[in-house]
């Protein structure tokens, strides 16, 4: 009679592993969902490390015939594009060891509790790295507003005016703010009656973590891992075109047995990842709190 044992069940250890870390990642990120991910099936792995990313000049005028019904030449335009790479150059992980003895005496609940932090430290790590950027994220874009002050209407909609006069599409627009600014932002009544109008029974459960609700032209999202200002926090509105991302490998856990350093058990999750700056025009950075 042939029993199962650690050995025989080790390649399906990791696959429970990787299901409990991967729904915490996916439960607690806010921004790579709202980025362009467009490019991401076309950089899997064995596609290399960069995806040229074709850039197009938004038509905004036309010609007319000077007389209608009489022929004439026309003007032909010469549209030279350039384009953008977008590279995979970025990898985030989390790992945690302990001896095997320890495993034995360990409660089960706390390996779930370190297995789900994978996905959580994974999770706040790519987040915080799409705010900060100073080059290719949020902190990248021209600021509005005032460090450590309440953000106005004025202000969404200077954010919005300038979406508008760069022809941002209508849909995909974002605003996320820190958990001090949305508190600033309850205090302008046409946004508190837009939020509540907008959440009331309507809720929706696809927009991902940290959704408020529809206002204005933005899904407005909330987060607790935006960048630091001088005294306040860095929010951001854009519509979704401004960034492009894409995972050439999404969260994976890996583990196994260290016996040169003394018989420990090792588990690490980690994902490989690139972000890259398309549309500069396409969003703003909002100073507040």
């Amino acid at each position: 009679m042939a029993d199962m044992t650690a050995t025989t069940m080790a390649t399906y250890l990791p696959e429970v592993w990787s299901a409990r870390a991967t729904v915490t990642y996916r439960s607690n990120i806010v921004l790579p969902p709202l980025m362009d991910r467009s490019w991401e099936d076309e950089i899997g792995p064995g596609k290399g490390d960069t995806v040229n990313i074709p850039n197009f000049t938004q038509n905004s005028s036309a010609q007319k015939r000077s007389t209608f019904g009489t022929g004439a030449s026309i003007t032909f335009d010469a549209v030279t594009e350039s384009q953008t790479q977008l590279k995979i150059d970025q990898m985030a992980y989390k790992a945690f060891r302990m001896p095997v003895e320890m495993t034995l005496q360990t409660m089960p609940s706390y390996i779930t509790r370190l297995t789900n932090g994978v996905g959580m430290a994974v999770a706040l790590k790519v987040d915080e790295e799409l705010a900060a950027d100073n080059t290719n994220g949020l902190d990248a874009f021209t600021a509005i507003g005032a460090d450590n002050e309440d953000i106005t209407e004025d202000v969404l909609f200077d954010g919005e005016t300038n979406l508008g006069d760069n022809n941002a599409p209508l849909e995909d627009r974002f605003l996320v703010v820190s958990p001090a600014s949305r508190a600033s932002l309850m205090k302008i009544e046409a946004f508190r009656s837009s939020l509540y109008a907008g959440a009331v029974g309507n809720v929706d459960g696809s927009k991902g973590r940290g959704f408020l609700a529809h206002v204005y032209t933005y899904d407005v999202y909330e987060s607790n891992n935006l960048e630091a200002g001088t005294s306040g926090k860095k929010n951001a509105m854009w519509q979704r075109e401004a960034i492009a991302y894409a995972e050439q490998q999404s969260l994976k856990m890996v583990g196994g047995m260290n016996i040169a350093d003394g018989l420990f058990n090792e588990v690490a999750g980690w994902m490989a990842y690139g972000h890259i700056m398309v549309k500069s025009a396409f969003g703003r950075e909002v100073d507040g709190k």
